[in-house]
């Protein structure tokens, strides 16, 4: 399972399509697109990404139907929690162990080591929606 479609879309403040899209916009299009399941938008739920503590709030307040893993089971799709400003507000999706498929401001989507130096650091946990357990 490759995930190389998704590598070099825009990045667009509540994105949520090819156009341009944000780190939750990408979750949401992998999941909808690679395995039928559809996440809520959240578009209307924050004002900009950069709002750490509304995204942060989202992210905490829905975590009903997501279930977190131990690092080293995680597993193609399950999506990888990081810390940006000190807070829970990025998320990417684990293409396989090591590697994550994410989106940042000012950079395109990438796919990247998230033992990295750059984002060891910053991952806060792996979580399976309930829908891929």
């Amino acid at each position: 399972m490759t995930f190389d479609e998704y590598v070099g879309l825009p990045w667009l403040d509540r994105g949520r399509d090819r156009e341009g899209t944000d780190c939750w916009g990408l979750l949401a299009m992998v999941y909808a697109e690679r395995f039928g399941i559809v996440l809520p938008s959240f578009r209307d739920d924050y004002q900009t990404a950069a709002d750490g503590e509304a995204v942060a709030g989202l992210i905490n307040g829905h975590r009903s139907e997501w279930t977190e893993v131990p690092a080293g089971e995680e597993r193609p799709g399950d999506a990888l929690l990081m810390s940006l400003a000190g807070m829970p507000r990025h998320i990417g999706v684990v293409v396989c162990k090591g590697l994550v498929l994410h989106i940042e401001r000012g950079a395109g989507s990438l796919i990247e080591g998230y033992h990295s130096m750059r984002l060891r650091r910053r991952v806060l946990g792996f979580f399976r929606h309930e829908k891929m357990a």
